[in-house]
C-alpha cells in the first residue's frame, strides 16, 4: 500500500514541477510507515517476553498479566508509538480538510485545537499510568474517555466533512453527466476513513465498559497498523482510480464527454477539492451546463 501512495505521489510531483506538497505527503506516509514498523517490532518483542520469559510465565495467567502491566517499558513505547502515529494521521487528514475548503485557514482551526486537547491527555495518561498510577484510577479514566471522544470526533468530523464537500461540488456536474461524477470519490473516501474510525470506536466501547477497559489498552496494537493504512488507502485508491464511480479518467481528468451523438457546451469552473491548496492532486472540476444540449 505505502509502495502505491508513493508512486501515486512521486508521479504527481513530477507533473507538479515545483510544489512541495506530495513530497511532504510522501515525508509523512513514510513517517507513517516507519511509525507502525517500529509498533510491530516493540509488538513482536512483548509477544517473546509474554510467552517465553520463565519469569512470566511461570506465574499463573502471567502472560495475560504481562500485557495489562503499564509500568512495562514496551508497553509504554507502543502506546507512545500508537499516539505519534495517531497524531501524524490526523494532521494528514486536516491537511486535506484545509486544501479541499481552498485554503481556508478558518477551517481546520477548531480540529487541530481539538487534535492538540486530545493528544495531552492522552499523553497525559500514559505517562502517569507508566509511573504506576493504578488503570482503575477515576481522574485518568476520564481523561481516557474524553481523549477517546475527542479522536472519535475528529476522525469522523473531518472524514465527513471533506467528503460532503466533494459529493457538493460533484452535484454541479448532474446537469451534464446525469449523475454526481464524485460521489464515487467521497463514498471511497468515506469508506477508507472508516477502517480506522470503526477500530477506534470499538475500543472506545471497551474502555468505557470498567470490565474490559484495560482491553482497550492492549487493542491500540494491531488498530497502530490502521492508522497507516488509512491514508495510504485514500491516496493509493484516488490516484489509481480505484473507487466506486467505476473509472480512473473519470476521476483523474474531471472532463466531460457527450454521450451517443450529443454535443455538451459546457463551462468548467476549476474548484480546490484535493491535497493541493493551489493547484489539483485528483483534479476534480465543478461543471455546470452553460447551453442547450443539441442531439
Amino acid at each position: 500500500m505505502y509502495l502505491g501512495a508513493a508512486y501515486v505521489l512521486v508521479g504527481n510531483g513530477k507533473r507538479r514541477g515545483r510544489t512541495i506538497v506530495p513530497y511532504a505527503l510522501l515525508v509523512a506516509s513514510t513517517l507513517l510507515l516507519a511509525l507502525s514498523t517500529g509498533h510491530v517490532a516493540v509488538s513482536l518483542r512483548q509477544l517473546l517476553e509474554a510467552f517465553t520469559n520463565p519469569a512470566v510465565t511461570s506465574i499463573p495467567k502471567g502472560s495475560s498479566l504481562y500485557f495489562l502491566n503499564q509500568t512495562d517499558p514496551l508497553v509504554f513505547a507502543g502506546q507512545a508509538l500508537y499516539l505519534f502515529n495517531v497524531l501524524v494521521q490526523d494532521l494528514v487528514l486536516i491537511w486535506r480538510l484545509y486544501a479541499v475548503f481552498n485554503s481556508d485557514w478558518r477551517v481546520p482551526i477548531l480540529p487541530l485545537i481539538l487534535e492538540a486537547i486530545n493528544q495531552v491527555t492522552a499523553l497525559y495518561s500514559i505517562v502517569k499510568f507508566f509511573h504506576g498510577t493504578p488503570l482503575e484510577d477515576p481522574v485518568l479514566r476520564k481523561y481516557g474517555i474524553l481523549s477517546w471522544s475527542l479522536h472519535l470526533i475528529i476522525n469522523i468530523g473531518v472524514t465527513a466533512a471533506i467528503a460532503g464537500k466533494i459529493w457538493w461540488h460533484g452535484r454541479r456536474t448532474v446537469t451534464v453527466r446525469g449523475h454526481n461524477a464524485y460521489a464515487g470519490v467521497a463514498f471511497t473516501i468515506m469508506e477508507s476513513g472508516g477502517l480506522f474510525a470503526g477500530a477506534t470506536f470499538v475500543l472506545y466501547v471497551f474502555f468505557i465498559n470498567t470490565a474490559t477497559g484495560t482491553d482497550a489498552l492492549v487493542g491500540v496494537n494491531p488498530v497502530t497498523q490502521l492508522a497507516t493504512l488509512s491514508p495510504l488507502l485514500i491516496i493509493a485508491r484516488v490516484g489509481f482510480g480505484l473507487t466506486h464511480s467505476g473509472g480512473r479518467s473519470q476521476l483523474s481528468s474531471g472532463r466531460t464527454a457527450p454521450s451517443h451523438s450529443e454535443a455538451v457546451h459546457v463551462n468548467i469552473t476549476r474548484s480546490q477539492v484535493s491535497d493541493y491548496p493551489s493547484g489539483d492532486l485528483y483534479p476534480m472540476q465543478a461543471v455546470k451546463s452553460e447551453a442547450g444540449i443539441a442531439a
